[in-house]
Parts: structure tokens; sequence; C-alpha cells
């Protein structure tokens, strides 16, 4: 997950930042959807509100490492949770 926010919210979205400004929130959120294509249909649709705002963390700390501890943490609980929900 650190190469996965690295590329969105690292690389991408800065290097769009600096001929877009803000719009590059949005810009970087389209291949960050784009590449949860194929994944449960719930997890893709989040996938949008979550690129942009991870996103605007990223932008707001001029880091893409506290999106990534955000990522972590959603996916850690959802695992727990799914783990919980069907024991066994």
């Amino acid at each position: 997950m650190v190469g996965w926010e690295f590329l969105f919210r690292g690389w991408i979205l800065f290097a769009y930042a600096r001929w877009f400004s803000p719009e590059a929130l949005w810009l970087q959120s389209v291949p960050f959807v784009i590449a949860h294509i194929g994944k449960p249909e719930l997890e893709t649709f989040f996938a949008i509100i979550g690129g942009f705002g991870f996103s605007w963390v990223a932008w707001r700390t001029r880091s893409f490492v506290w999106s990534f501890l955000i990522h972590w943490f959603v996916a850690t609980f959802l695992i727990l949770v799914a783990a919980a929900a069907h024991p066994g």
C-alpha cells in the first residue's frame, strides 16, 4: 500500500499540481478509480470518494504518508470486520 499511495498521492498528485493546482485533486482520482475496476463494486464506488479525500489530505499535509496511514487503517479495519462477520 505504500507504493500505491506514493504513486497516486505522491507522484501523480504533486506532478499534476504543478500545472493544474487544486484540480489535481480530481485529476489524480481518475486513474485511482480506474485501478479499482475489477474489485468489488462497493470498493470501486468508495474509491471515488476516497481518491479525492486521500488527495485532499496529501495536498494539505504536503505528504502522502498520512494518506497511506488512513488507507492502511481503513483496509485493515474492513478486513477485520469481514473476518469477524464470517468466522471459520
